[in-house]
């Protein structure tokens, strides 16, 4: 029976390290799934105890172990936040399609540039650790879409839309523990590189559209760079990797979300 039962309380253990590394739970979510675990233990070593053969107690401990692998508890809270997230982003979409002052062109950047701050906002709660940081952040994410208004851009804007990948980048380069100092170094010289290639290509842009799509392939191609840890040789771009493609998605939200700041400073000012 001691031996069922210390395998009952491996297999619960194991559990409640894998809620644990689960980031779309919530730390309340996962206190309360990890009480669930211990009880679902609790009430598997009274069945050993319970048991009178040894058979029995086999049974007892499979069952147990086999009840808390199976539990899965759902990520609710984060989940339910990005739903009313994309709800609130519906009804911006609806109302750009509305206005009569905006082209065809324009309403689809505009869409696009609401679907990349959406991207941004789940991020941010995708990070968010407890209940109250979730619903900051979807709050903040709710105002910042319900405020956007979308307005012509311009060469200014672009390069400091461009700034604010390259400063997003080397943070995140220096937040690299498997990366040396002379890797970290190179790593962010190939940003300011990038980074200078993407500003003349908005100095050389014609039109609204060039300035847009320069805007798109610098900021992508900024947060492209994966500096690669000493043990695997060299820098390398983007390749298609997974663990590659979150931060090309957050490195591309960050984009509408600067313009948009930005877009509000210039109007606070003006007024």
């Amino acid at each position: 029976k001691t031996t069922a039962k210390n395998a009952i309380e491996d297999a619960a253990t194991a559990k409640k390290a894998a809620i644990d590394a689960r980031n779309e739970l919530t730390q309340e979510e996962k206190d309360a799934a990890k009480k669930e675990v211990d009880d679902k233990a609790k009430e598997a070593k009274a069945n050993v105890d319970s048991a009178t053969t040894n058979a029995e107690v086999d049974t007892a401990k499979i069952a147990g172990q086999a009840v808390i692998n199976a539990f899965n508890p759902p990520a609710e809270i984060k989940n339910n936040a990005k739903a009313e997230i994309d709800k609130i982003a519906l009804a911006k979409k609806a109302e750009i399609d509305d206005r009569s002052d905006l082209t065809a062109e324009e309403k689809e950047v505009a869409k696009r540039v609401i679907d990349l701050k959406v991207l941004e906002i789940k991020h941010a709660i995708d990070i968010a650790i407890t209940n109250a940081e979730v619903e900051a952040a979807k709050q903040m994410g709710i105002d910042n879409i319900g405020e956007f208004h979308f307005n012509s851009d311009s060469k200014t804007l672009a390069k400091d839309a461009i700034e604010q990948a390259v400063k997003v980048k080397k943070a995140e380069i220096d937040a690299r523990n498997d990366l040396t100092a002379e890797e970290k170094s190179a790593a962010k010289e190939l940003v300011d590189a990038t980074a200078n290639k993407a500003r003349q290509d908005i100095d050389n842009a014609t039109n609204q559209a060039d300035v847009l799509q320069a805007i798109s392939q610098g900021v992508d191609a900024i947060m492209a760079i994966n500096p690669i840890a000493k043990s695997r040789g060299k820098l390398l771009p983007y390749t298609g990797e997974a663990s590659t493609l979150l931060p090309i998605s957050f490195g591309s939200t960050l984009l509408p979300l600067g313009l948009f700041l930005l877009w509000r400073k210039r109007n606070e000012d003006e007024e």
